[in-house]
Formats: structure tokens, sequence, C-alpha cells
């Protein structure tokens, strides 16, 4: 399988990832099989909140076009049911033309364009920290965001800013008791597929010009965490006033978000 994904993309993550998805009794890594060879691969994924996400989604390039893919998504799709999931969710590339046809073929509509930016760290004065009595503001100005984890992205619950707060990966501009705009960011130390060091923001939410302010202060954050950098993933509304906060894309190529009822 490693081989399938390393023919097809030669910087795939599934490698780094492998071990984990054949560990998963429960979304299960499946496979196409043709004459004793593996032809395809896909993950399930299922989470808490009945969501499931749809990984790498891989066929090799000698048998497409036969309903390889199509049987992958609907078996993890029928999967996905029977555990209890009411959404189910994947991304890929803007110009993965094949697959963006084969979603919307099977009823997904695209929810979400993400772009990677980065910054260096400043000298500005760092946000504050968000308190536990400001949960319910925090959660008034991100309830409905799609917070994007290592590889998967789900609908952000309540539980997620209570636990940023308690490890203090939450932060804020705006006075005491009525932030503005929040992020989550945490830092994240070197590694194979990162590179170098960052302060990943997992979320930002509020007032455009608020949310700009913020950006800014979490390059201070990053400063102060002893990062290489700020790293963020915004949505396309936010795409300009990241830019404007400093950030730049590392990548021009975007990330489409596609979902589905189930």
């Amino acid at each position: 399988m490693k081989a399938l994904c390393a023919r097809i993309w030669p910087d795939d993550y599934v490698p780094e990832v492998f071990d984990d998805w054949v560990r998963d009794r429960r979304g299960r890594l499946w496979v196409a099989v043709a004459a004793e060879c593996v032809i395809g691969v896909a993950k399930l994924t299922v989470m808490g909140e009945r969501e499931a996400w749809l990984h790498a989604l891989r066929v090799d390039p000698d048998h497409r076009k036969r309903g390889v893919a199509t049987a992958l998504l609907a078996h993890r799709l029928a999967r996905a049911r029977r555990l209890g999931a009411r959404v189910a969710r994947l991304d890929t590339a803007e110009d993965n033309v094949a697959i963006h046809r084969l979603m919307r073929r099977n009823g997904f509509r695209r929810v979400e364009r993400i772009k990677y930016y980065h910054a260096r760290p400043t000298s500005d004065d760092p946000p504050r920290l968000v308190r536990a009595r400001e949960l319910a503001e925090a959660w008034r100005l991100s309830r409905g965001r799609l917070f994007h984890e290592d590889y998967v992205a789900r609908a952000l619950a309540r539980s997620d800013i209570a636990r940023a707060i308690r490890r203090r990966e939450c932060f804020a501009v705006g006075p005491p008791g009525r932030p503005s705009a929040v992020a989550i960011a945490a830092a994240q130390r070197r590694s194979r597929w990162m590179g170098r060091s960052r302060l990943r923001i997992r979320l930002v939410a509020g007032a455009r010009s608020d949310v700009r302010e913020l950006l800014v202060a979490l390059r201070g954050q990053a400063r102060v965490a002893r990062v290489d950098r700020a790293g963020i993933a915004p949505p396309s509304e936010l795409w300009s006033v990241v830019s404007a906060a400093g950030y730049r894309r590392r990548w021009h190529e975007a990330m489409d978000v596609f979902e589905r009822r189930l």
C-alpha cells in the first residue's frame, strides 16, 4: 500500500499515519485488490458528534476509470452510516477535477476552501489568555466553524474551547469578559512533515478587524513560544484578513472541503 501511495504522490502523508490507521478497528483502512495486488486504498475515521472523515482515496493510475474509487467511497459511506455518522467530509486539492466530479455525483457539496499561510514571529505583544468565565462568549464567537485537526476537519464543539482554555491554548483580544476575537493555538515542534516548528493556529473567529489584531498578536505569541513561525489554514473569507496581518501563503494551492449529509 505504501508503494501505491508513493507512486501517486512521492511526498504523501500516508506513511506517517499508516500504523495508526491500521490499528483503527472502528473506521478501518480499506483496500481494493485485483490479481492479488493492491490497486486502491481509502481510510474512514468516525469521530464524536456523529461525524465521518474520508481520508486518502488513492487508486493506481493503471486502474482508474473502472469504478474503483466509486466502490471505495460507497463502502465507506455505508460503514459510516452503520456506525451512526450523520455527516461525512473530506478534503482534496482545488485542481483535483476527478475527485470533485466524484463528490458531486455522490451528493457532496463544497463547504470550505482553505490555504495555508505562515508568518515569522515578531516583537508584538502576545494576546491575552481566555479565562474559564469567558467560555460562553468564546463559544458564541466561534460556534458553527469547522475545526481542523491533523488530517481531519470536524464541527467545533464547546468542549474544544473549554479544553483549550484549560491548556492555556485559547487566546483573545477585547476587554476581559467580552472578547471580540478568539483563537486556539498551540506550539508544535519540528517534524519530518512540518519542517520547522510553528505556532499552529487551529481556529480564529470574531469581527474581521479584531481577528486581524489577534493574528498580529499571535505572531508575538510565536516569539514567546520560541517557534520558527505562526501558521494558519483559514477559510477563504479570511484570506484577506490573514494577509493584512502579515501572513504569506506557503503554498499557492488551495484545499476544498466537501460535505454530505448521511
